[in-house]
C-alpha cells in the first residue's frame, strides 16, 4: 500500500512577467506547484495552507478536480497572499516586483490527527519557522522534506539550521546552497549541508540539472548528478524547483517501507523530478501542470532515459 504525502505551502495569487509575456492574477504558491506535481505520481496526498477570502471558488474546484485533496486548506477573512515576479532574459534570474503577505502573515498551523499520520511530509518555500512548525506536527512521518529560499537563510539563520536537524532531505539551489555553505563550490555545499543534518541533500543548478548527495552507512558520500530535460524555449520557470519537490513527493509514497527510500529509490525521484519541472516551464503558471497527464508524462519519462542513460 503506497504511503501519503503532506504537503505544506504557500496558496497564492501570481502575476508573472518574463521574455515571453505577462499573466496577471493566476494561481500560484509552492504548495500548489508541488501538489499538482505529486498528483501526477500519487492519489494518496493532501494540501495544507491558507488561503483568504478572495480565494477563487474555481481555483479550488480545480485543483479538486485533478485529485489534490483541498478539504484542509483553512480560508481566513482577508486577502491571499499575492506574488508578483519578473525574470530577466537568462530567467535564472528574477526580481521579486511585489509581494502581500495576506492572510499567511499571521496564520498558526495546527494540523488534525489524520494528517499527522502521513508517511511523507513536505515543507515547501515558506519561513523556516513555519516549516519547522509543521514539520514538528507531523508525529508518525518517516521522511521529512524541505526546501529553503536565500533570503530566509540570511534573515533565519538559526531556524535554518534547526530545520536541517530535523530533515531527511533538504534541497537548495546553487544560489542557496552556496550563502548556506559560504562556499563558491557546489559539491563542497552538497557535503555541507549533509553535516548540517539530512540523509540526502540536493542541489538544484537551473538549467544545468541537479545534484543528489548522500552520506552511506560507512560515512562515504554518494552523488549523482540528473542532467536536465533539454527546454528549448521556456516560458515561465515560476514553480519549478516546487514541482521538482512535490513530484519527488509523490514518487516517493511508492518506496517509503517505514524508514529512508533506498539510493535507487531516489536518483528514480530525482529523474522523474526534473522530467515534471521541466514541464511545468513550458506555459505560463500552473497551466503546464494542469494539462500534464500520466500518459504523457510516462512518455517523458521513457525519453528522458533514453537521452540520459540515468537508469
Amino acid at each position: 500500500m503506497p504511503a501519503k504525502a503532506l504537503i505544506y505551502g504557500t496558496i497564492a495569487i501570481d502575476t508573472l512577467i518574463t521574455p515571453a509575456g505577462r499573466a496577471n492574477s493566476v494561481l500560484g504558491g509552492s504548495g500548489i506547484y508541488a501538489a499538482l506535481a505529486a498528483r501526477l505520481l500519487s492519489d494518496d496526498m493532501a494540501l495544507v495552507g491558507v488561503v483568504g477570502t478572495d480565494f477563487p471558488k474555481e481555483y479550488t474546484l480545480a485543483m479538486q478536480a485533478r485529485g489534490v485533496d483541498m478539504q484542509h486548506v483553512a480560508c481566513v477573512e482577508g486577502e491571499t497572499f499575492a506574488w508578483t515576479g519578473k525574470y530577466e532574459h537568462d530567467m535564472n534570474n528574477r526580481t521579486t516586483v511585489k509581494t502581500v503577505e495576506g492572510v499567511q502573515e499571521h496564520w498558526q498551523m495546527k494540523l488534525p490527527t489524520q494528517l499527522r499520520n502521513y508517511e511523507i511530509a513536505v515543507a515547501t518555500n515558506v519561513t523556516p519557522p513555519l516549516q519547522y512548525r509543521m514539520l514538528e506536527q507531523c508525529d508518525h512521518a518517516c521522511f521529512r522534506m524541505a526546501d529553503f529560499m536565500k533570503s530566509w537563510i540570511i534573515r533565519e539563520r538559526e531556524y535554518t539550521h534547526k530545520l536541517l536537524g530535523c530533515v531527511d532531505l533538504a534541497l537548495m539551489n546553487d544560489e542557496e546552497a552556496r550563502e548556506f555553505s559560504g562556499s563558491d563550490d557546489s559539491i563542497e555545499a552538497g557535503y555541507k549541508l549533509l553535516d548540517a543534518g539530512p540523509s540526502y541533500a540536493i542541489v538544484k543548478h537551473g538549467s544545468a540539472g541537479s545534484t543528489l548527495f548522500h552520506r552511506a552507512d560507512n560515512g562515504k558520500v554518494m552523488l549523482f548528478r540528473c542532467p536536465a530535460w533539454p527546454l528549448m524555449h521556456p516560458a515561465d520557470p515560476t514553480g519549478a524547483g516546487d514541482s521538482y519537490m512535490g513530484a519527488l513527493a509523490g514518487y516517493l509514497t511508492h518506496c517509503i517501507k517505514q524508514g529512508l527510500p533506498d539510493w535507487e529509490d531516489m536518483k528514480t525521484g530525482v529523474a522523474i523530478a526534473t522530467v515534471v519541472a521541466a514541464a511545468t516551464c513550458e506555459k505560463f503558471g500552473t497551466v503546464s501542470l494542469f494539462s500534464l497527464q500520466r500518459e504523457e508524462l510516462a512518455q517523458r519519462i521513457a525519453s528522458f532515459k533514453a537521452m540520459t542513460n540515468w537508469h
